[in-house]
């Protein structure tokens, strides 16, 4: 058993799946279990707001509403309450903000999908797990 674990959220299969195995990792009685869903930082709305890369004037409450919804419905597929899960939702890149995020909570392990709601990009640079699983400080397990 786990006292803390960290388990990435996008919503996909494979990151349900993930919550479920860390769900019946952790100490049910005394464990932490962390759900982090990471966002991109939304574009203004005004055509040329967006051309340029300009980040909304709202992007933090849209990150937070967006990425909480992600956890809330996942949550809800595998059964589980926000009493049993401690909602964490950040911007920023997915692999950096997990490895920061699990040092930052002491957690013993990261639990997540091997892959997730991604684009063509992942595949060129290489997967948020693999990047995870090579640099994490605590143990890391690969739901398929």
């Amino acid at each position: 058993m786990y006292q803390s674990i960290l388990v990435p959220i996008d919503g996909s299969d494979q990151s349900c799946e993930a919550l479920r195995v860390a769900a019946n990792l952790i100490d049910a009685d005394s464990g932490s279990l962390y759900a982090i869903n990471i966002q991109d930082l939304p574009l203004a709305e005004d055509a040329m707001g967006r051309a340029a890369g300009i980040v909304a004037s709202n992007a933090e409450e849209i990150v937070q509403r967006e990425g909480q919804a992600v956890i809330d419905q996942v949550c809800e597929r595998v059964g589980l309450t926000h009493k049993q899960v401690q909602p964490i939702v950040l911007s920023g890149k997915p692999a950096q903000t997990i490895l920061d995020e699990s040092r930052r909570l002491g957690v013993d392990a990261v639990v997540m999908g091997s892959r997730g709601n991604s684009n063509i990009k992942s595949l060129v640079v290489g997967s948020v797990s693999y990047r995870v699983m090579h640099v994490a400080s605590c143990a890391v397990i690969i739901v398929g």
